[in-house]
């Protein structure tokens, strides 16, 4: 096509006439198209995805049948390290609730405000064999232990194991960028069970 026939789509206006070939102009087709596209985006928006996001351990509605999925062993590993070319996982742990294994808690309003600094030591994190059932428990807010049911259980340990081990990172991730070596305590102590 020589450069001179060659016109865009926005410099050629639409035909508003009927076509010959099936009756329908041009706008009319347009407006259909939008017509599609403003439905299928109304129906996107009202359909309830559930493979997203994990919250609550209890929640309905959610991701946690990955979690459910998971064999034992891989429970607190696939938590610290995500690796979803290996098991299907949710996409975003969303932190708002009361998590904990053992002797292992997380409560996003009981970090320390310390936490960032060179000297505060990190969390205590989940033992690597969370999953034994000898850590079926959590304490609860009130400091009294907990015993969990096997859903619970494994829905916790992953829990547990992701933020313990994503707040760790990235305290980590600032000492290494701004603090001596000598200063900066890499400890994983910090317990934030009541007592």
């Amino acid at each position: 096509m020589s450069s001179s026939s060659y016109r865009s789509a926005r410099a050629v206006p639409a035909p508003t006439s009927p076509s010959s070939r099936g009756g329908r102009s041009a706008t009319s087709v347009v407006r259909a198209i939008r017509m599609f596209m403003a439905a299928s985006a109304l129906v996107f928006l009202l359909t309830t995805l559930t493979t997203m996001m994990i919250s609550g351990v209890d929640a309905y509605g959610e991701a946690w049948d990955y979690i459910d999925a998971l064999p034992n062993e891989e429970v607190c590993r696939m938590g610290a390290s995500p690796n979803p070319s290996a098991y299907p996982l949710p996409t975003l742990l969303h932190y708002c609730q009361y998590y904990g294994v053992a002797n292992v808690v997380f409560a996003k309003r009981s970090i320390p405000t310390n936490f960032f600094t060179c000297q505060s030591p990190l969390l205590e994190e989940p033992p690597i064999d969370a999953m034994s059932s000898q850590y079926a428990y959590m304490f609860g807010r009130d400091g009294k232990r907990q015993d969990l049911d096997s859903k619970d259980h494994k829905r916790h340990v992953f829990s547990s194991c992701a933020i313990t081990s994503a707040m760790n990172e990235a305290a980590l991730f600032f000492k290494l960028h701004h603090c001596d070596k000598s200063e900066a305590n890499t400890e994983k102590k910090i317990s934030l069970v009541r007592s």
